[in-house]
């Protein structure tokens, strides 16, 4: 079931005509920005192809893009064990 893509010379809008067979003949769709103005002619382009990638895949990319922003911004990571005894300090005055 093949889906084509239209693209119009004259404004770039885009459009995809769905087929049931590769055999149906395809007739290109109207612009939709087409009023009275001429030169809206819808062309037929290559897709883009689609890559499918797996949880892990995406995961790893993102890490890779933004990974080093995200550590800038959040800074260094807090000393639990200091914040720990901090809290165990301020507490002993506490009543129970």
């Amino acid at each position: 079931m093949p889906l084509y893509e239209f693209m119009c010379a004259k404004c770039g809008s885009r459009e995809e005509v769905f087929s049931r067979t590769v055999q149906t003949d395809i007739v290109a769709p109207k612009c939709a920005h087409a009023g009275k103005e001429p030169g809206h002619d819808m062309r037929r382009i290559v897709s883009k192809f689609a890559q499918h990638k797996t949880m892990a895949d995406q995961l790893a990319e993102a890490e890779a893009k933004f990974g080093q922003e995200v550590d800038a911004a959040m800074g260094p990571e807090p000393d639990v064990g200091r914040l720990a005894r901090r809290y165990e300090s301020l507490a002993k005055d506490l009543p129970e």
